[in-house]
């Protein structure tokens, strides 16, 4: 028979790695979002228009390129 007190620290430590790995994601996510849009604002600023392409949503990947007109 399983402890319950193994059993509620297996519980605590996956739900403490699930929350850190989500932050960690969303942190991502925030500092990808303000490089974009400070890379935009510079290229609309020169008169270029902004090419982006995101690859994949989780992992912030993505392609910017500022074109002038």
């Amino acid at each position: 028979m399983i402890n319950k007190k193994y059993l509620n620290g297996v519980i605590w430590l996956l739900l403490i790695i699930l929350l850190g790995i989500s932050f960690m994601i969303n942190v991502t996510h925030y500092f990808n979002t303000k490089e974009i849009d400070t890379a935009s604002s510079l290229c609309y600023e020169k008169g270029g228009n902004v090419i982006l392409k995101i690859y994949n949503n989780l992992t912030s990947e993505y392609y910017f390129s500022c074109e002038k007109k």
